[in-house]
């Protein structure tokens, strides 16, 4: 099992941007340092939401101040860049840091976003597509032509040349039954984090994914399995219920950015309206027991071991600094994780290790 942290760099009440970004690559340094293996960088644009616009970009300051987390994006808004020079970009990092590089990629799904770079909304899924493909190309080929809808390349090649060869690994942020179902079958890593999904839908769709899978001849014991939960792990009530509340804050806070149903394409509107209204609907309570794994070291634990058992999860990536928790609470809560949560799995592998040796 691997351990990661993420990050949705909000800008709270009273911090500045510039707070923000320091704070932040601190953290990372932190987590470099107590043991966790990657950070996750997501991407926003023109709200305090999330305030950092390039990942890739803040990722190169994090690989010149880390020796060995891995740098991962969660997720890149594919339709929202040029995709040559995002492959110019990931491909620097991939150098930079040694080959300490995933990329997380997705559609998106702000409408303000994509207003305000002028891409319209339901060219989404075209542009998603055609990015990925080009992305690819880049960095696996070092000549390529490509012709879509929206890009058309003749001849050509980026640099730098990515240090891991054929590039970063690639997870396409995933959350449908039918992206689950169809990305097993062709073999294409995933990265989810469902908030509030239910333990048998979620079960459902990683079945299907596995199954999926196994009929086209993947192996998905080669595969890392990364799910992002919202975490906090310390000891008393006071502190479990001021995260649950930052939890129940930031849950409030997606329910001002996604798109309305005027705004949502067609197909999508009944998807958004229902998200809307269990927003609407959120309770502290409710936050508290289906919002994240929130509780003592050992109640953590056992979270991770259920969702190991029954999603076949192998990277678990905990959203320890959640939007609005007082960062020292956030920071003691990491620090706890890492001293006692990570130990308990990672005392677990020589074991797995001599077992699978005896059964070869």
């Amino acid at each position: 099992m691997k351990f990661g942290i993420m990050n949705l760099f909000p800008v709270s009440d009273g911090a500045s941007d510039h707070q923000v970004l320091r704070d932040t690559l601190e953290e990372i340094e932190l987590a470099d340092h107590l043991g966790f293996d990657s950070v996750w960088l997501a991407e926003h644009h023109f709200s305090k939401y999330g305030i950092l616009g390039s990942p890739v970009s803040f990722a190169m300051a994090i690989a010149e101040r880390t020796k060995r987390i891995t740098i991962g994006t969660a997720v890149l808004v594919l339709p929202l860049h040029n995709p040559l020079r995002l492959a110019e970009d990931i491909a620097a990092l991939d150098v930079l840091s040694g080959g300490r590089v995933t990329i997380g990629v997705g559609r998106g799904y702000q409408p303000s976003e994509f207003a305000g770079f002028g891409i319209p909304l339901e060219e989404s899924k075209v542009r998603y597509k055609e990015t990925l493909d080009i992305l690819r190309l880049a960095l696996t080929q070092e000549n390529f032509s490509y012709h879509g809808e929206v890009f058309h390349y003749d001849n050509i090649t980026t640099y730098p040349r990515p240090f891991t060869p054929g590039g970063p690994p690639i997870l396409q942020g995933t959350v449908s039954p039918e992206n689950f179902r169809e990305r097993g079958a062709t073999g294409e890593a995933i990265i989810t984090s469902p908030n509030f999904t239910p333990l048998g839908i979620m079960q459902k769709n990683f079945d299907l994914y596995r199954t999926a899978m196994q009929e086209n001849g993947f192996d998905i014991a080669s595969y890392d399995l990364p799910f992002m939960q919202q975490v906090w792990c310390g000891d008393g009530e006071e502190g479990l219920r001021a995260a649950a509340q930052a939890a129940l804050n930031y849950y409030r806070s997606v329910g001002k950015v996604i798109p309305g149903s005027e705004q949502a394409m067609e197909k999508e509107r009944a998807y958004y309206e229902a998200v809307a209204k269990n927003i609407e609907l959120l309770t502290l309570e409710k936050t508290l027991t289906h919002g994240g794994n929130f509780g003592s070291a050992q109640q953590v634990i056992d979270t991770i071991e259920l969702l190991r058992e029954q999603l076949g999860i192998n990277h678990y990536i905990g959203w320890l600094r959640i939007p609005s928790l007082d960062r020292r609470a956030a920071l003691k809560s990491m620090e706890e994780f890492a001293t006692k949560v990570i130990p308990h799995f990672r005392a677990q592998e020589p074991a797995a290790s001599s077992a699978e040796a005896v059964a070869g």
